[in-house]
């Protein structure tokens, strides 16, 4: 029998400065210092991926950003908290929880993060997603896309952001891993990512073009990206290609092919989408 290679997780589970909209509506009273602490079809939000991860036979320790032990305390011995100020900024907590974690594990590869307010992850998926980060343990950074056309099934208005390649379009997945160093090189891309500024926009008028784009258009390199990705002939294995050389980083895609892999709680209306989602894939009906 093949050893299965155990990986600490880290789960931004934190909250922002201001409460957003959906706690504004679905804790009007404010009991809840964050999302996935809401409580959905009898746990919190954050008890349905955490309990995924955990039957994960490749998922080790789990490290929690943003939630105190008196918030959240620890439902396993397996499960820790990393101290810090909640309302860090994205980068910061990636930071900060990427080099706690490479203290304790210093041979570690990668770094694999997942927010914390994508309660329908699955087990399944998550086992999908390691052996994909175990076939390119030489990428930099390894991100993953879950098909729109199977998630339209479930959820029809779904409000992702969609990037529409040649052979297949998706949106972000709620997991990525990627080597410590590679932070601050990404630093300009995952703070505009952690304000949903980035979009991609196939618009061929190029004063409509999205955040993505014109930030993408201030490098001549990636000019044959932008037109290729206009006229819809663009690939995903070419995609990766540029990307990687542009920023001198070994980029990878894994495809998700599951819906509840890609839908965290941004907007008010995802609580109820989730709640409904996780009562056919996660409860049994009496």
């Amino acid at each position: 029998m093949v050893d299965v290679r155990k990986y600490p997780v880290l789960v931004l589970c934190g909250r922002d400065e201001n409460r957003r909209e959906l706690l504004k509506i679905h804790d009007p009273e404010g009991k809840y210092p964050s999302k996935v602490l809401l409580p959905m079809l009898g746990k919190r939000v954050l008890d349905w991926q955490l309990e995924a991860l955990l039957s994960s036979s490749y998922v080790g320790d789990i490290y929690l950003m943003g939630l105190s032990p008196a918030e959240y305390p620890a439902p396993s011995q397996n499960t820790h908290h990393i101290p810090i100020n909640t309302t860090a900024t994205i980068l910061d907590k990636l930071t900060i929880g990427s080099r706690y974690i490479c203290e304790l594990y210093p041979e570690l590869l990668h770094i694999v993060i997942s927010t914390g307010d994508a309660p329908a992850i699955t087990t399944k998926s998550i086992d999908h997603f390691f052996r994909e980060l175990n076939q390119h343990e030489g990428a930099d950074v390894m991100i993953t896309g879950v098909p729109e056309d199977i998630t339209k099934e479930f959820f029809p208005d779904h409000g992702r952001v969609v990037g529409k390649f040649k052979e297949i379009s998706i949106y972000p997945g709620e997991m990525f891993a990627l080597r410590p160093e590679s932070l601050q090189i990404l630093n300009d891309v995952i703070s505009q990512l952690s304000t949903r500024r980035l979009q991609f926009n196939r618009k061929s008028d190029t004063t409509k073009l999205g955040p993505l784009m014109r930030f993408l258009a201030r490098n001549p390199r990636l000019w044959i990206f932008i037109l290729k990705y206009l006229m819809g002939i663009l690939n995903i294995d070419e995609a990766e290609i540029i990307l990687s050389k542009v920023f001198n980083l070994k980029i990878k895609t894994a495809i998700i092919p599951d819906p509840g892999f890609g839908m965290d709680m941004d907007l008010p209306e995802d609580y109820q989408k989730l709640s409904e989602y996780i009562k056919l894939t996660k409860t049994v009906a009496v």
